[in-house]
């Protein structure tokens, strides 16, 4: 039986939380690549590219939580654009998005 990591199309983002944290920020152990490599077929990598530009943008530290939501965001899109790019997809890209109906009589 494969551990789920090993199944995943993008494994989880590694990272080193230091003894001060929260006054010092996780450092990242995963490399990041560079721009060309954003075009490769692997999604791992093409998540990682996102990552990395998102964090370049960034002027102060990230707390754990800003982290995961960041590589939980580019993850998410990465495996968006691939299903549409195959032709699949979520409800909300092929039928658009859900409407509320609370309150309306």
């Amino acid at each position: 039986m494969l551990a789920w990591a090993q199944m995943s199309l993008i494994p989880p983002l590694r990272l080193l939380v230091p003894a001060g944290y929260p006054k010092c920020s996780p450092v990242l152990l995963d490399k990041f690549p560079d721009e060309q490599s954003r075009n490769s077929d692997d999604l791992s990598t093409k998540a990682k590219s996102k990552f990395g530009i998102m964090l370049r943008g960034r002027v102060e530290p990230m707390s754990l939580g800003e982290i995961a939501r960041a590589w939980d965001t580019c993850a998410r899109k990465v495996i968006s654009e691939y299903a549409e790019q195959t032709g699949g997809g979520s409800f909300s890209s092929r039928y658009g998005c859900w409407e509320s109906c609370v309150g309306a009589s």
